[in-house]
């Protein structure tokens, strides 16, 4: 529906601006057709037969841009609208207890036990990185 919609509304468009082309002004006509008697209602001076179309025409386009502007509305705003994300874990968090400034021990550790140190591995020792290079002898 949104594609008939859109195909319509332009060529609404296409015609509105041929329609606004055509019209005579008051120096002649725009694309040099002015002159001549295409009144509507006769040579009484009421609106042109051009006038009268670029008006309901205008209006086609009026009523096209606001059906097409509710339709996309209705449409998800974005791709990511759609993603659906995996269930994310929180981590661990430490509490305070009451009548204390100084949070609790991790969870899994009892209170009043000091977790063990994290171990770090000890560097590499080669034999030859102790050397000094021989290379200069």
């Amino acid at each position: 529906m949104v594609t008939f919609l859109t195909v319509f509304h332009i060529l609404v468009a296409l015609v509105l601006i041929c329609l606004v082309l055509v019209q005579d002004s008051k120096g002649g006509g725009a694309l040099g057709m002015g002159g001549g008697s295409n009144s509507f209602l006769g040579a009484t001076g009421a609106q042109t037969l051009a006038a009268t179309l670029t008006k309901w025409t205008a209006v086609l386009f009026a009523v096209s841009c606001l059906a097409l502007a509710a339709m996309i509305s209705s449409q998800p705003k974005s791709v990511v609208d759609g993603v659906v994300l995996p269930p994310v874990s929180t981590p661990a968090t430490t509490e305070v207890a009451p009548g204390t400034s100084t949070p609790t021990a991790a969870a899994g550790t009892e209170p009043g036990t000091t977790p063990p140190p994290a171990e770090t591995p000890a560097p590499p020792s080669t034999p030859d990185a102790a050397k000094p290079s021989e290379a200069g002898k």
